[in-house]
Formats: structure tokens, sequence, C-alpha cells
């Protein structure tokens, strides 16, 4: 397939916006269309980015001719229909993580992209990371050895649930955050999870009217002995230097991986807050960068080129598999 890819955008809030800005950046990829259902928000990006085509039902977007390739970048518990939808047009789809909250959701959209002629990919941008992807090299060579055990732990400060995205209420914090440490995980060993014993508990979100758990802590064991202890809490204060916090410790045959969010090249303190803004993905001198941005280069090259994505609907199947037994 010769570029530039014709991109529709169904879902043009915090995450489909920034996919929007990012997709400008892109030569080889052209946004022709977004879907919303908040026509003022829908009305306000589209000029803004001069996209020639809105919608507000996504099945007129999927019908329009000039749409090649899908982002989906709705709530966690609406995937399943647009996600098979899109599939069965014919379009190549990049689907916001999680794949979905049910098994049974993640196997419908599974044997969708199966049956289908377009590429799928699971949007865990995180692989992209330069720390993450060095790492995967460095375990690639051989260097380190087999990974043993991992502790891993991510956060969100606690608007992302209460302001940003009260949504979430029904999703769950493993589904939303826990994926992208667990993919990490999947992703260096190499192999799958037999077991899971999992804890959470509840009471700081409750107090603000939010029904969902502080935080869990789960210990999976994969095949071939490695153990990864996974924890994730999004009750951070307001007050905490970042909006993302994350320490990623792996533990290897000849050697550790420490990869740690809270070290920042960038660190700014404002007449109310200090803040380590960690510049992995953004603008910069106007121009979009970081891995949020290589994620999206590496589907639209997929598309066009007609190579597998890195994390595909297998992948998304196994991880929600795995995300249901730690919110059982």
């Amino acid at each position: 397939m010769k570029g530039p890819l014709g991109v529709g955008i169904i879902g043009v809030g915090w995450q489909g916006g920034g996919h929007l800005r990012n997709l400008k950046a892109l030569p080889q990829a052209r946004v022709v269309a977004l879907c919303d259902i908040d026509e003022a928000r829908l009305k306000e990006q589209a000029e803004a980015f001069q996209v020639p085509h809105r919608f507000t039902d996504y099945h007129d977007l999927l019908a329009c001719e000039e749409v090649e390739a899908v982002i989906i970048a709705l709530p966690d518990h609406l995937h399943r229909e647009p996600a098979v939808a899109a599939l069965e047009a014919g379009k190549h789809v990049l689907l916001e993580k999680p794949m979905a909250l049910s098994e049974a959701d993640a196997e419908a959209i599974y044997e969708a992209a199966q049956r289908a002629p377009g590429r799928f990919m699971l949007n865990l941008s995180n692989r992209w990371m330069p720390a993450f992807a060095a790492a995967k090299q460095r375990l690639e060579s051989g260097e380190v050895g087999e990974v043993r055990y991992i502790f891993a732990r991510i956060a969100n400060r606690i608007e992302v649930p209460t302001q940003r995205l009260p949504w979430l209420q029904r999703s769950h914090l493993a589904h939303w955050i826990g994926i992208h440490r667990l993919d990490i995980a999947r992703w260096y060993i190499g192999r799958e999870v037999v077991r899971v014993r999992a804890v959470e508990r509840r009471g700081v979100l409750a107090q603000q009217g939010f029904d969902g758990a502080d935080f869990f802590q789960a210990t999976l064991e994969f095949e071939g002995g490695a153990v990864m202890s996974l924890e994730a809490n999004w009750i951070l204060p307001p007050s905490y230097p970042t909006l993302v916090d994350s320490r990623f410790w792996c533990l290897c045959e000849r050697g550790v991986i420490d990869i740690d969010r809270s070290r920042s090249e960038l660190a700014i303190a404002g007449p109310q807050a200090f803040d380590l803004a960690t510049p992995l993905a953004g603008e910069a001198l106007g121009q979009p960068y970081g891995f949020t941005l290589e994620a999206l280069r590496h589907f639209v090259d997929c598309c066009l080129s007609g190579r597998e994505p890195l994390v595909g609907a297998a992948d998304g199947l196994a991880l929600t598999r795995i995300l249901c037994a730690i919110v059982r």
C-alpha cells in the first residue's frame, strides 16, 4: 500500500486528541475523519487540525471510503463493538489498551482480528519508551541471562480517576495502568503466566464518590519459573511531583535491569508546586516527540508495509485473561 494512510479517529478526548496531534507529524499518514459524541469538541478538533470529515456515529466513519485505518480511543468499557465493526469493515485498527474488560469481549475482538484482512495493533506504547526498548535489546543479547524476578510499581495521581477520566469507575486500575507493566514483563520473559494471586483495598476513592479499588498487589508466576510482583495505585496526592510514578526492577541470571521513572532530566518549581517533568513524550519547539509518537509511527508503517505489529490481538487476549484473574 502506498501512503499517505487515511486515518479516522473514534474518540477525540484526552487520548484521541493526543493521537491527532501526533499523527499530524507523520507525513505517511493523513487524518481524514473524526468521530465523537461531543459535537462541540468534535467541531473544535476538526477545525483546529483541518480534518475534512466529522461524525457523531462511528458506523458513519467506518463507511467513509477515505478511511483506511481506524484509531479507537474510547473509554475502556466501550471497546468491543467499534473494534469488531472496524475489523469487519476491512479497516486497519489501532485499539487503545486495554483490549477489553472481559475475556468474552477480548475473545470477540481477537476472533474478528483473525478473520480480518487488515492489521490490528493494541496500543501498549510503553514498549517504545527508550529505557524499556534498550533493556529488551540487552536481554535479547544474552548478556544478563534470563529474567528470574520482576518488581514493578506504577501509579497515577488521584486526579486521573476523579477529575480527568471519571468513566474509569467502569474499569479497574489493573486494566488502566497495571497492563503497562504486565505487558513489559511478558515481553521480557517471553512466556505466559500460569498462576495469579492478588489483593486490593478500597476506601480513599470511595470518600470522593468514586467506586473503585485504591490499589492492588499481585504475584504472578510464569512458565519456566520467573515470578513478578506487580502493584498499582491511582491515589497519589495532588502534590506528588509526577502524574505517573513507575519503577521496574528486573533480576536476571547475571545482572539487574532498573528503570525508575522518578529520575528526571527536568525539574520545574512553580509558585504552587514542584514538578518532575519527565520528557518522555510531548511537544518541543512546536513538534511532537516521544514514545507515543513512535508507537503511532510503527502502526502506520505496519499498515503500509503489511508487517505484523509488535503488539497484536494474541497479546491483548493473553493480557486480558491475566488482568481479569487479578481483578477477580
